[in-house]
């Protein structure tokens, strides 16, 4: 009866750990674990200025305002405040801080160690980082494979004093397309200033939408999705589990 138990047991942890270890993690709004950040940048396509011929220096660099345009800055952790403007405290932020992306400009990055996925609720799955005394509109979109992507809306900062970016819930867009479900794993985030007059600023050297940090908030680290076993190996464990039981059943 002892060794019964035992294999039920291990058939049942089977089937638990599989459920387990694809429920995502999610942060909440205000508290985000330094691995939900993005990793690498995969492309950054600046975009204009209009008043750059009026501006001393070049676009190219020889002028220290136009380091603000230097992708690697939206990577990791978020470190913008409301007091990193030019009427705030700590004065103006530069290229340590984020990234402009210039007149419909786009930067896309990448997670290597986790996954972006869908977390089955209404609450916010991706944060965008937009930062600046002005807030201005970004659109988003996500891939899994840098190939197809799919939109995941507008994010609008409302308010110039928020620390904490905008929110964005990506259940309403895998429930859109029959090929997504929550298990669908993006490792792609692309994000493109709106080219919006009304909200976005184009005459300085912070031209457009600017960057902080992405983050996915939502998340499976690949550690814990490689140790799953795939469907066809999980069925086989189960079965195996399930044919023990048999057995043990008959010969009691």
């Amino acid at each position: 009866m002892k060794s019964f138990s035992s294999t039920l047991a291990i058939a049942s942890a089977v089937i638990a750990a599989s459920t387990a270890i694809f429920s995502p993690s999610t942060a909440s709004a205000y508290t985000f674990d330094s691995s939900a950040f993005a990793d690498e940048v995969v492309s950054y396509d600046r975009g204009e200025s209009r008043n750059w011929n009026s501006f001393s220096g070049d676009a190219n660099g020889t002028d220290p305002r136009w380091q603000v345009y230097d992708p690697t800055a939206v990577l990791g952790e978020a470190n913008w405040t409301a007091e990193m403007t030019q009427r705030g405290s700590l004065g103006q932020w530069d290229r340590t801080i984020g990234t402009s992306l210039g007149r419909s400009g786009s930067i896309t990055v990448e997670f290597t160690d986790n996954y972006l996925v869908g977390s089955g609720d209404d609450g916010a799955d991706l944060w965008i980082f937009e930062i600046g005394a002005k807030p201005e509109q970004v659109n988003v979109a996500i891939s899994t494979d840098n190939e197809t992507w799919y939109d995941a809306g507008l994010a609008d900062r409302q308010d110039a004093t928020n620390d904490h970016g905008i929110g964005l819930d990506i259940d309403w867009l895998i429930n859109s397309y029959e090929e997504l479900t929550l298990e669908s794993l993006f490792r792609y985030v692309k994000v493109t200033d709106a080219n919006n007059n009304r909200t976005n600023g184009y005459g300085g050297f912070k031209s457009g939408a600017d960057l902080d940090a992405i983050a996915a908030i939502s998340n499976i680290s690949k550690a814990d999705k490689e140790s799953v076993p795939e469907p066809t190996s999980l069925a086989a464990l189960v079965a195996v589990g399930l044919a023990s039981v048999s057995v043990l059943k008959k010969r009691q």
